[in-house]
């Protein structure tokens, strides 16, 4: 079990890794890391906690591609057992919404 346990953490920091790298021009797997940090920490109830506040920091600090993918991953990571702190971010971020798009004239 703790090998298990182990490999997991060792994926999850391994597609963070992958987030804290800076893209060049055509590159897009940021995206797809942040969605399998989720799939990865699904499993768990500690993963669960983990991933959620790891989540909460991308989307703070990570770059446009990141922040994008972060609402996605933590409805993946809740679509069977809702969580209360992950239902109030996503409605900020629902609220925050009309800023960030831009608006067309």
């Amino acid at each position: 079990m703790y090998e298990v346990a182990n490999f997991y953490f060792m994926q999850v920091q391994n597609l963070l890794g992958h987030c804290s790298q800076h893209l060049e021009k055509g590159e897009t797997h940021q995206g797809p890391a942040v969605l399998g940090i989720a799939m990865i920490a699904m499993a768990e109830e500690l993963g669960l906690e983990m991933a959620i506040r790891s989540l909460e920091h991308l989307l703070q600090y990570g770059e446009q591609n990141i922040r994008r993918a972060v609402p996605l991953a933590l409805g993946l990571l809740c679509i069977s057992n809702p969580k209360i702190v992950v239902s109030r971010l996503l409605d900020s971020l629902l609220q925050m919404l009309p800023r960030l798009l831009p608006h067309s004239q």
